[in-house]
């Protein structure tokens, strides 16, 4: 993939006119941006509505993906490899994340103790 788009960035900058394929390829990417986009819209609302932790971790974790996703669109749209290393830094962040958060919801969680009540008893006698 880095060597087309590298091909394609030079035949780019060398003027020559796209061919049936490329702006075949030109109309993906731009279809594949708003959808990416749309996408994006509702995960955005799964996560604000999302009524357990677990539905907002995952919304956090696609948001993630479809970043990735819309960076390398936005790349082939561009015409240049100027964001790959930006990719490769989402891609590390995302999974840190993700382990993160899968730590965080397997972990067991206390509730906080109310004034009167004796940790490590069940009935309240001691």
């Amino acid at each position: 993939m880095t060597v087309s788009l590298a091909l394609g960035a030079a035949s780019a900058a060398a003027g020559t006119a796209p061919t049936w394929s490329g702006q075949l390829v030109a109309w993906t990417v731009h279809i594949g941006i708003i959808v990416i986009a749309i996408a994006m819209f509702l995960c955005i609302l799964r996560l604000i509505i999302g009524p357990h932790l677990a539905d907002r971790a995952l919304a956090v974790d696609t948001l993630g993906v479809m970043l990735i996703g819309l960076v390398v669109l936005l790349t082939m749209q561009l015409k240049t490899l100027m964001f790959f290393d930006g990719i490769l830094v989402l891609s590390l962040l995302g999974f840190a994340g993700t382990v993160a958060m899968a730590q965080y919801i397997g972990r067991p969680h206390r509730k906080p103790q109310t004034r009167g009540e004796v940790s490590g008893t069940t009935d309240g006698h001691g």
